[in-house]
């Protein structure tokens, strides 16, 4: 075998035991996920904040952390931000960072309904407390209504202070943007 096709042929052995290495363990998931962050602090990929999915008062039932039930219908009066994720999702896991920023600034006008869809809640629940997220997550406490059902994660729905989707994006998104605030803002109460 000649010289330069045994450096080669050693090249590709050595990144796909790395391949392989970070899919047995489950490394990358991380490794991939940091990288979609990057991607997301250019701010190329933000939602289309002009395109409503629904005219429906939206219905549908959560339970959260501490076992308590909560319905969007409790949530009547408040601009809903609702985001569809898993543990398991590298681009979910990109854009909780935004998202727990996002979370810090308008928290107190828009109810965040962070909603996991891992089969063990408790595992959304120690990575929340891992990452020193503060935004509240939940869980399914009914199958999702029709108009809340996507076929991917992460999905996004903004609901109005009636409850009318107003916002839907579906993949990951950079969500802290003051385009995307003013938008917020527009649906809340108190504009």
């Amino acid at each position: 075998m000649k010289k330069e096709t045994r450096k080669e042929v050693i090249k590709w052995v050595v990144m796909l035991a790395v391949i392989l290495i970070l899919w047995l363990t489950g490394w990358y998931r991380p490794v991939i996920s940091t990288i979609q962050q990057g991607i997301l602090l250019t701010g190329i990929i933000q939602p289309d904040t002009k395109k409503a999915h629904s005219d429906n008062v939206i219905e549908a039932y959560f339970i959260d952390e501490n076992d308590n039930p909560v319905s969007l219908s409790d949530l009547r009066g408040q601009v809903v931000f609702l985001n569809i994720w898993a543990t398991w999702c590298p681009p979910c896991r990109a854009e909780m960072p935004g998202i727990q920023s996002l979370y810090e600034e308008v928290g107190h006008d828009v109810a965040f309904i962070m909603l996991s869809t891992d089969r063990e809640f408790a595992k959304a629940v120690q990575f929340k407390k891992d990452h020193h997220f503060t935004f509240p997550i939940y869980r399914l406490a009914q199958n999702l209504p029709l108009e809340l059902n996507t076929q991917s994660i992460p999905a996004t729905f903004v609901l109005d202070k009636e409850g009318v989707i107003q916002m839907l994006h579906e993949g990951m998104a950079k969500y802290n943007t003051n385009k995307f605030k003013k938008f917020l803002s527009a649906l809340s109460p108190s504009s």
